[in-house]
C-alpha cells in the first residue's frame, strides 16, 4: 500500500487488529500467507519429525513476543512445527555463528535472521534463496529495499530499527535540568543543531560528565554511531552504494571534528559526547543516561520501554518534572533483522510461508504493541497515533500507564520515511569493511589523535576486496 504521513486531526479508534479481523476469521493474514492452511500456488514440503530451524538474534523483550509468534505458528500448523535457535546479543558472534552455518551449506537450518548489511554478502555468494513474485505491498519502503540484491528480494524485513535521540522531555526548556519542552526538542535536525543545544546545557550548573551518551565501544555499534555522525554533518555518500570517500577533506575534518566532541571540554570535566562512550555499548549508553550523567542519549526505538518504567531513572536533586521525549536522531542509520531462507533448506517453500507469516500485519502489530520493536509497515504507527489523537493515555504518559498507545511513534515513523534513515554501505564484505574501520578509527578517537587516512582508505579498500 502506498505510503502515507499521519493525519494531524484526531482520527477514528479502530486498531489494525480490529481492521482485520474479519480477514482472520476468513482464515487469511495478508495476501500471501493463509492462517491454517497452505498457500496453493507452492506445494509445501513434508518435514518430517524434524522441525524447521529459525536462526535468530536472542529474544529480548519483556513478554518473548518473537518466540510467541513462532509458538502461535506451531499451534496453527501441527505438521510444519518450527524451532527458533536463539543466538548470543552481540551482533559480531550472530554473523559468525550465521557465517558458518551458511559456508557449512548446513541443509538443518531453514530460515536465518540477518542484519540488514550483511543481505549483499550472503546473497552475492549463493548462501540466499531469492523470493520468487514476491508480495511486498504494505512494507516501508527503506525497510523491504534494504533486502534486494542486484535486483532481486532475498529477505524480508522481521523487525527494524533506526537511531533515535532520547531526552528529558518538559512543558518548558530547563537548561539546568538538561530539559528540553517538545517544540525545542523537535528543532534538532543537525548535528550542529544538537552540539549547540548540548553546549547551552553543559554550560550550567549541573553534574552532566557529557551531553550525549553514545555507543562507541569497538564493536558494529562503533560503526553505526560514526557512520550516523558523518551524515548527519552533511558527508557525501556514493548514491549506488553509501560509501564515504575516506580520501576526502570532508571526511578528515569531520573526524576530526568527532574527537573534538569527545575530547574538548565545554566546561571542566564535561564534553559534547561522554568520555566513556568509547566504551559503551547498547546497555551501557542506557545506563549512563539514566544515572543522568547525559541529557541526550542515542538509542534504538527499544530503549523506551524501559525508559518509561517507574523508577528508570537513578534518584538525583531535580526540581523540574519530566516525561522520556524521544525524536529522530540526525543521520539515524538504518537497522533491524531481515529474515531469508537458506539456499540449502530442502523445505523452501514453507519456510517462505512462515516468513510471510512472521512479516505479515498482525504480527507487526503485535511485535510494535506488545514487543516493543519499530514495525516495518505502517499501520502500527497510524494506529497509535490514532489513538493518543483521540484522548487515549499514551506509554510513557506516566510510569503506570505502560501498554498504552506507543507515544514515539511519530517520531519513528518520521525517522523511518523521512529524509533519513541513512544506510551503511551495501557492499559484499561488509563486516570485514566495519571491522577495519573500527580497528583503524576506533585507538585514534580514544587518544585524540589524528588518524592515518591514508592507512584507513587502504585498509577499507583491501576489506572490501577480501584481501
Amino acid at each position: 500500500m502506498p505510503e502515507k504521513k499521519p493525519l494531524n486531526l484526531p482520527l477514528a479508534r479502530r486498531t489494525v487488529l480490529e481492521a482485520i479481523g474479519g480477514f482472520v476469521a476468513a482464515g487469511a493474514i495478508g495476501g500471501a500467507y493463509l492462517l491454517g492452511a497452505r498457500e496453493t500456488t507452492r506445494e509445501w514440503e513434508d518435514v518430517g519429525d524434524r522441525p524447521l530451524q529459525l536462526l535468530c538474534s536472542r529474544d529480548d523483550t519483556a513478554n518473548g513476543q518473537r518466540r510467541l509468534l513462532v509458538d502461535q505458528w506451531n499451534e496453527w500448523h501441527e505438521h510444519h512445527q518450527v524451532e527458533m535457535v536463539e543466538l548470543p546479543p552481540i551482533v559480531d558472534l550472530q554473523y559468525s555463528t550465521i557465517h558458518a552455518v551458511l559456508q557449512a551449506e548446513d541443509p538443518d537450518v531453514d530460515v536465518v535472521e540477518i542484519d540488514v548489511p550483511w543481505i549483499a554478502e550472503f546473497a552475492a555468494a549463493g548462501r540466499l534463496h531469492p523470493f520468487e513474485d514476491p508480495d511486498t505491498d504494505g512494507f516501508l519502503k527503506r525497510p523491504l529495499e534494504a533486502g534486494r540484491f542486484d535486483g532481486e528480494l532475498f529477505a524480508l524485513p522481521f523487525h527494524t530499527n533506526v537511531g533515535m535521540l532520547y531526552y528529558r522531555r518538559g512543558a518548558e526548556s530547563d537548561y539546568g535540568q538538561g530539559v528540553l519542552s517538545e517544540k525545542e526538542a523537535s528543532s534538532i535536525a543537525s548535528w550542529s543543531d544538537l552540539r549547540e543545544t548540548i553546549r547551552w546545557i553543559l554550560k550550567e550548573d549541573n553534574d552532566f560528565g557529557g551531553g550525549i551518551a553514545m555507543q562507541l565501544a569497538s564493536y558494529e555499534g562503533f560503526t553505526v554511531n560514526v557512520w550516523e555522525y558523518l551524515l548527519a554533518n552533511g558527508i557525501d555518500v556514493d548514491g549506488d552504494n553509501g560509501m564515504i570517500d575516506f580520501g576526502g577533506r570532508d571526511a578528515h575534518g569531520l573526524l576530526q571534528d568527532l574527537a573534538g566532541d569527545l575530547h574538548e571540554e565545554v566546561k571542566p570535566g564535561k564534553s559534547v559526547i561522554l568520555p566513556g562512550a568509547l566504551q559503551h555499548n547498547e546497555d551501557e549508553s542506557l545506563a549512563a543516561f539514566q544515572a543522568w550523567k547525559t541529557p541526550f542519549l542515542r538509542h534504538w526505538p527499544q530503549a523506551v520501554r524501559t525508559l518509561e518504567q517507574c523508577g528508570a531513572f537513578a534518584t538525583a536533586d531535580s526540581a523540574a518534572a519530566f516525561e522520556v521525549g524521544v525524536v529522530p536522531m540526525p543521520g539515524g542509520v538504518l537497522g533491524g533483522g531481515s529474515l531469508a531462507v537458506s539456499a540449502y533448506s530442502k523445505r523452501k517453500n514453507v519456510s517462505r510461508a512462515l516468513i510471510e507469516f512472521l512479516a505479515g500485519p498482525t504480527s507487526q502489530q503485535l511485535l510494535f504493541e506488545r514487543g516493543g520493536f519499530a514495525a516495518t509497515r505502517p499501520e502500527p504507527y497510524f494506529d497509535a497515533i490514532a489513538q493518543i489523537a483521540n484522548g487515549i493515555p499514551a506509554s510513557g504518559s506516566d510510569c503506570e500507564s505502560i501498554g498504552g498507545p506507543r507515544s514515539e511513534a511519530e517520531a519513528m515513523y518520521e525517522a523511518l520515511t523521512g529524509e533519513g534513515p541513512g544506510q551503511r554501505p551495501e557492499v559484499q564484505r561488509y563486516t570485514q569493511f566495519s571491522r577495519a574501520f573500527q580497528d583503524e578509527l576506533h585507538p585514534s578517537l580514544g587518544k585524540d589523535a589524528a588518524p592515518d587516512f591514508s592507512r584507513l582508505e587502504s585498509r577499507l579498500e583491501q576489506a572490501i576486496e577480501g584481501k
